[in-house]
């Protein structure tokens, strides 16, 4: 790292001081907590960046495989943690489905929509990363909403299979609920998505040197490629999982 590097960094590490004396002057017991987020961010920024080096460096396509096959794992993770679900029971349904929901949408985009090839790290990467991360926080929202529903109103899941209706017809009026919870954001946010995210990565393309209209129509596919991952995540994810959910098929939701 030469010197003008070195001062650039820590000329831009200084603005961490404007929320630092923020909490040391309003709230001095944050201060802890904000060092060790800021350290953690720092870290994970600079693995993340030596992964995708390696990753493009390398350029194996096994390996890019195991790179999304890990960070299903640990965005499953992510999402029984923060929807306080059995870690143990879903880990494996939840996994699966985010690997299986953006490998399939990827697929579609990189060999069909783009085209590139595929398993080229330069766009095997990033788009199969902005799908996870989509996915991850949809399927937040989907699965706690789903589980909530079915706790909350599981006389109505009884009282529909006690009329006859079939295992996955009593779980409509749930199912509904859950994909509202993940549309209904989406569809808010599509406005200010153009003010705010797209610009970012808009030049990016430009810097990788795009034309306008293909930057254009690849941002087009990636926003359309979210707002579909977000519902093919789901639907395996909760098909995979319906066993864990429900013990022996259709004999009621699990207690949490």
């Amino acid at each position: 790292m030469n010197t003008g590097l070195l001062l650039h960094t820590l000329l831009g590490l200084l603005l961490l001081l404007i929320p630092a004396g923020a909490l040391y002057v309003l709230e001095r017991k944050m201060l802890q907590s904000f060092a060790v987020a800021v350290g953690r961010m720092v870290a994970q920024l600079l693995v993340l960046c030596l992964i995708v080096w390696g990753l493009i460096k390398v350029d194996n396509t096994w390996l890019s495989l195991a790179w999304l096959l890990v960070m299903s794992g640990i965005s499953a993770f992510i999402v029984l943690k923060r929807c306080k679900l059995d870690i143990r029971k879903l880990m494996l349904p939840t996994s699966a489905g985010l690997f299986m929901g953006v490998f399939l949408i990827g697929l579609w985009l990189l060999g069909l929509v783009l085209p590139v090839r595929i398993f080229d790290p330069r766009w095997f990467v990033p788009v199969m990363a902005l799908l996870l991360g989509h996915a991850t926080a949809m399927i937040i929202r989907g699965l706690s909403t789903y589980v909530s529903a079915l706790h909350t109103d599981q006389q109505q899941y009884e009282f529909l299979r006690g009329n006859g209706l079939t295992h996955l017809k009593a779980l409509l009026p749930f199912l509904r609920q859950s994909l509202l919870a993940i549309l209904s954001p989406t569809i808010a946010n599509l406005t200010t998505l153009g003010l705010t995210a797209m610009p970012l990565l808009l030049c990016g393309l430009f810097l990788g040197g795009m034309t306008p209209v293909n930057a254009f129509l690849t941002m087009l596919h990636m926003t359309i490629g979210c707002i579909a991952v977000s519902i093919v995540t789901l639907a395996i994810t909760l098909f995979l999982a319906d066993k864990a959910l429900f013990g022996k098929r259709g004999s009621g939701p699990v207690s949490r």
